[in-house]
């Protein structure tokens, strides 16, 4: 496989516009996941940890916003084929899928990658575990109550919703302050102040967070019964969510 090139995007763009999953994106994009997020490695084995508890035999796990398919290669491998799981990954970046495909190679046959948009239409079928990981606080928020309930609606009784996402603070306060810490990991990962303030000016009106109460609340609303978090690290939150039910496998 080839080496992951580094990010330096807002190095190069004097005037970034809106974020966009692209091409020059696509292309730096594992490392701008690993030294942009805290945690990013560990919160992919608790992934795949809760994807073991959850997946049922004979049924699908789908990975909503699945981007270069990092998360969908360490399924494969950690789920066994006896459990005849269906791994479906889905993106709206052919760029991002381009990307994906090439690391799923001799995997397909239990792996599919579809390009759809998640705000205008997906299909879930037969699926035990949905995950979305950095991909909801994309959506508009006002999408984001009729995504759910349709995830809620296409997963099996028993069934897991695995979401993280990057969270507002309950205080004002609290709130600059965990930007503040968040600033400061990512200058210990290599990126400059510049760098830093560029890709939050790109992210602006793109990536809107919610606190984790109102993450919650929407869940919830969509009817899952059992929500709780599994992670947190001050301006980030893992949330599982279980449909009630009996588990069929």
């Amino acid at each position: 496989m080839a080496p992951k090139k580094k990010d330096t995007l807002f190095k190069q763009f004097a005037a970034p516009g809106p974020f966009e999953f692209n091409e020059p994106v696509a292309r730096v994009f594992d490392d701008m996941l690993e030294r942009s997020i805290p945690f990013y490695k560990e919160c992919q084995q608790m992934v795949i940890d809760l994807v073991r508890h959850f997946a049922q035999k004979n049924s699908a796990v789908y990975d909503l916003g699945c981007s270069t398919g990092t998360l969908l290669r360490h399924l494969v491998k950690a789920i066994p084929i006896t459990q005849k799981i269906r791994f479906v990954g889905l993106d709206n970046s052919e760029a991002m899928l381009k990307k994906a495909r090439g690391k799923l190679k001799g995997h397909l046959n239990r792996c599919e990658l579809v390009a759809a948009d998640l705000e205008s239409g997906f299909e879930l079928a037969d699926a035990s575990v949905v995950i979305m990981n950095y991909t909801l606080q994309f959506i508009p928020p006002k999408r984001r109550a009729a995504m759910l309930k349709k995830i809620y609606k296409g997963l099996r009784p028993g069934g897991g919703l695995i979401l993280i996402e990057k969270v507002r603070g309950e205080s004002n306060g609290l709130n600059d302050l965990f930007i503040e810490q968040y600033h400061a990991y990512k200058r210990s990962r290599g990126y400059s102040k510049l760098e830093i303030a560029k890709k939050r000016e790109a992210l602006e009106k793109v990536l809107i967070p919610l606190k984790p109460e109102k993450n919650r609340d929407l869940l919830a609303e969509a009817g899952f019964r059992q929500v709780d978090v599994f992670f947190k690290w001050f301006d980030f939150a893992g949330f599982l969510a279980v449909k009630p039910g009996k588990r069929r496998g």
